[in-house]
């Protein structure tokens, strides 16, 4: 972690769930391009009852891309909570988006890439097993839809209008 990075640590409400911690992390493009993130204590065994969250924010015309270097959270596959399995999930949206499965065990996830200028990735521990959690490469790249200019653009649309006009 360095200095692009917003973390926050804070217990839960005082509920059946106050033992379990929560944090945040946030990495904005506007800062750094990119680096790595990973599960809190890493390389050493991550905390029990701890729920994560990696907030990417790129410019309107950014992608983010996401590669994991190594991968060792306890779990089974699909990584359900009857498993009693801690997991990573993916979402392109602030809330759950079940596009990219769950994922836990040992095996590293392929090469992840957003949908847009937003990525969430987020860590749950329940209070069964360790692992020592993961260590991951993230960058801010272009987006290639975005790339096209004013010009090209224009050309676009005049063609597009020419192929409809012709019907």
């Amino acid at each position: 972690m360095g200095a692009d990075v917003a973390e926050r640590i804070v217990p839960r409400a005082q509920d059946a769930l106050a033992s379990q911690r929560l944090c945040t992390f946030i990495y904005n493009s506007s800062e750094v391009s990119n680096g790595t993130f990973s599960t809190p204590n890493y390389p050493g065994v991550y905390p029990r009852d701890t729920e994560c969250h990696y907030l990417f924010y790129g410019r309107s015309n950014e992608k983010i891309y996401i590669e994991f270097a190594y991968f060792d959270v306890e779990g089974v596959p699909p990584c359900l909570s009857d498993t009693a399995s801690d997991y990573v999930e993916f979402s392109n949206f602030r809330t759950v988006d079940r596009k990219i499965p769950r994922h836990c065990g040992n095996l590293r996830p392929t090469k992840i890439e957003s949908d847009a200028d937003f990525f969430r990735v987020s860590f749950k521990s329940n209070d069964k097993f360790d692992g020592t959690g993961f260590e991951a490469f993230y960058q801010f790249r272009n987006n290639p839809v975005h790339r096209s200019s004013p010009a090209t653009a224009l050309l676009s649309l005049v063609l597009l209008w020419l192929l409809v006009a012709d019907h």
